[in-house]
């Protein structure tokens, strides 16, 4: 895998890569808020043929998201302009010879969820870690573990 720059290396844009970010809710976001957005995102991802994994817990979305490189770099724009999002931070784009997520459109897991079924996952009296990327690494270990649908 090769580390790259989101906005300067652009050369091939059929290039698959993988983006990782993570941003605050701008509000609370209630359960039928997040089921409308997770069906949009789903759609627009099988019709962009992109894949990977969100986390939505205590008001803080984390993603994992594969795909072409102009297919990514488009939603990611999309991503940072969305008025429901604040303080993104984007872990790293890296180039990918082949999707770790290639049957997930996009596959949802809140930490209620990662808790009960990957309890070893967790740690101080059965919470997700803090850390951002102590969470995106058990989000890309769960995903490695498990690609059913």
């Amino acid at each position: 895998m090769i580390k790259v720059d989101v906005m300067t290396n652009t050369d091939n844009p059929d290039q698959l890569v993988v983006l990782t970010y993570v941003s605050k809710a701008t509000q609370n976001i209630g359960i039928l808020s997040l089921m409308h957005l997770l069906n949009l995102s789903s759609k627009w991802n099988r019709a962009h043929h992109l894949t990977g994994v969100l986390l939505y817990e205590n008001g803080y979305f984390s993603q994992i998201l594969e795909g072409k490189r102009r297919d990514v770099l488009i939603i990611w724009e999309k991503i940072k302009n969305d008025h429901r999002h604040q303080i993104i931070k984007e872990q790293d784009l890296v180039e990918i010879a082949q999707r770790t997520y290639p049957i997930w459109a996009l596959r949802f897991y809140d930490g209620d969820k990662i808790t009960k079924k990957y309890p070893q996952s967790t740690h101080d009296k059965g919470r997700l870690p803090d850390s951002e990327n102590e969470v995106l690494s058990i989000m890309r270990g769960i995903a490695k573990g498990n690609t059913s649908k």
